[in-house]
């Protein structure tokens, strides 16, 4: 299976957890890939930072644009995606599960209702 992780609330949100989780998809033989809307001049950085929460992986990538994230998921031929913001999940295809993470900046807890825009969601 090919996994992908998104860092910037996801990853940094239960770092304890997706190390518990990438350990135990690489120990299976499984792919790991990171994928970050950050600023590739910090890769250093976000290794240091991945390193620090005990994440492992198999390759780091840094998308161009948020919704740059479909096309290194279809590059990457991703079975399962894990990201949290909407923006970064709509270009990829249906051949990639995606696992949307629930956060404080996507979901208003007092309200119990999920937070987009009018682009992205369609009311049912």
């Amino acid at each position: 299976m090919r996994v992908g992780f998104d860092i910037d609330g996801l990853l940094d949100e239960r770092p304890e957890f997706f190390a518990f989780l990438s350990a135990a998809l690489r120990s299976g033989g499984h792919f790991v890939a990171i994928l970050t809307y950050r600023d590739p001049a910090r890769r250093a950085h976000t290794e240091e930072q991945l390193r620090a929460w005990g994440v492992v992986y198999d390759e780091l990538h840094f998308a161009r644009a948020l919704d740059d994230k479909g096309r290194l998921c279809r590059e990457l031929e991703l079975d399962v995606y894990f990201d949290d913001q909407d923006e970064c999940a709509v270009g990829v295809d249906e051949r990639t599960t995606v696992f949307k993470i629930r956060n404080g900046g996507n979901f208003d807890f007092a309200a119990h209702k999920w937070l987009s825009t009018a682009k992205l969601t369609r009311l049912l």
